[in-house]
């Protein structure tokens, strides 16, 4: 008799082993799932802000997949795109995204002009006459492209050799 409850202890053992590991393998990987998901929410929501979009997620409430996030341009978004363009033109080392922004394809748009970046730093401040870096004018390619802000005199100059128009935004002093 103390040898079948043995095996029979064994056997439960076994099985809530069995179980236990089981259990945590799911748990992890649905632990995994819920953080890219989270990753990819939040690259959705970067995207939307960098480029005003709109977002629409109620597909996204009812299904829990950040991939149902639906985002779309704005009249915002149409005036940072035109002058992105307008500067990649005259710039050579900035990229314009235009097949991407064709096709929507908003995520692919941010990460060129996330990519961007530095190649606007470095132009913006060769415009400004070597401001030192880190300055407000090594950023005004970005701000001038983001929200179309004119503050610095040399890019205005640099803007309307191009043959760009600029709002007339000084900064006061």
């Amino acid at each position: 008799m103390n040898r079948i409850w043995i095996i029979v202890i064994a056997i439960a053992v076994v099985l809530a082993l069995c179980v236990g590991i089981a259990f945590y393998f799911w748990n992890k990987d649905q632990q995994e799932k819920a953080e890219a998901n989270r990753a990819l929410h939040n690259t959705y929501s970067y995207t939307a802000g960098g480029l005003h979009l709109d977002v629409d997620t109620s597909e996204y409430v009812r299904t829990g997949d950040a991939h149902d996030i639906e985002l779309t341009p704005t009249d915002l978004t149409y005036e940072l795109l035109q002058r992105w363009e307008a500067i990649a033109e005259v710039i050579s080392t900035i990229d314009y995204p235009e097949e991407a922004i064709e096709q929507e394809d908003w995520l692919d748009v941010y990460n060129t002009f996330a990519k961007n970046r530095f190649d606007m730093e470095e132009a913006s401040e060769e415009i400004t006459k070597g401001e030192e870096y880190g300055s407000a004018n090594s950023m005004v390619i970005n701000d001038y492209i983001d929200v179309g802000s004119v503050y610095n005199d040399d890019f205005r100059e640099f803007l309307e050799e191009s043959g760009i128009e600029a709002p007339d935004q000084r900064r006061f002093e």
